[in-house]
């Protein structure tokens, strides 16, 4: 096998709480995330001599090299395996950088599923998921996805049944967040810290008014523009709108693609980075696992 490439989808946090302070530090979570179709292109190859690893994008700037999380996948499927096997890696990103979409975490967990297959290291789900705690809290869902309920820090995960197909509009203000400083400046007395299970297995409608991100209102405060493009959204139809992750991504859910493209369409003017896509139904990374 020469390469494999993967398309690395986004996620989105359908509900997000934040339950508490952990003795070591992180903040305990609970939060329903769902992967969408808006993808970066991973392909893995055997490189004669250590990991090489360079990053196009068309989405901000993303580090090449050891920078980037997704080099140091490769480097901890290696260590953990045994294995001093050379690897290439390109990355061609569309998702925003440090946007709430878990980007560069779905890279490291596209690397680690390609690099496992291509060197036959022979790693089953949870012990990919395992690796990928080492790199980051988000990279365990994609191997649980499209739909998971993640808790712990965020790495223990319990796949349920897909979120009704939907379409979501992504809409990204043009800067990054840095979720250490949402966190940092999160108040848990204010938290409401909602049981993210009750919008399982609901209707799209059912879901869009249960959508919760205890990270957002931090976020929000600094950043008022996401109180815009929530009211946009709004606007133009969306049945629910919120913050994913740490920001500052917002996202609208609309049932149907054409509502979706049309409010797309009409808030082009505005300078928003704007993607439609649909829920997904099943995960691009499971004929790999």
């Amino acid at each position: 096998m020469n390469s494999i490439a993967l398309r690395s989808p986004a996620k989105i946090n359908l509900c997000l709480s934040v339950l508490g302070k952990r003795p070591d530090g992180y903040h305990e979570v609970e939060m329903m995330m769902q992967m969408v179709g808006l993808y970066d292109e991973v392909t893995v190859a055997p490189g004669k001599k250590g990991i090489e690893l360079t990053c196009f994008s068309d989405a901000g700037s993303a580090p090449g090299g050891e920078g980037n999380i997704a080099w140091q996948a490769a480097a901890e499927l290696l260590k953990a395996t045994g294995r001093t096997d050379g690897l290439d890696i390109a990355i061609r990103k569309k998702i925003p950088v440090a946007a709430g979409l878990a980007g560069g975490s779905g890279n490291a967990a596209a690397v680690l599923v390609a690099a496992n297959r291509l060197l036959g290291t022979g790693c089953g789900r949870d012990r990919l998921a395992e690796i990928g705690t080492k790199i980051g809290m988000d990279v365990p869902f994609f191997f649980f996805g499209p739909t998971a309920i993640a808790r712990g820090r965020g790495e223990i995960l319990t796949q349920i049944p897909p979120a009704p197909a939907c379409w979501v509009l992504l809409v990204n203000p043009g800067f990054g967040t840095s979720t250490a400083w949402v966190y940092k400046n999160l108040n848990l007395r204010l938290t409401k810290k909602v049981d993210c299970t009750k919008i399982a297995r609901l209707t799209v409608r059912n879901i869009a008014e249960g959508l919760h991100n205890d990270l957002e209102p931090v976020t929000a405060s600094a950043h008022p523009e996401i109180g815009r493009i929530e009211e946009a959204l709004l606007a133009q139809g969306a049945l629910g709108v919120r913050m994913s992750g740490s920001g500052p991504t917002v996202f609208g859910i609309f049932e149907a693609e054409a509502a979706c493209r049309a409010a797309a369409k009409n808030l082009s003017g505005y300078g928003w980075r704007l993607y439609p896509a649909e829920t997904l139904t099943e995960s691009p990374f499971t004929e790999y696992l």
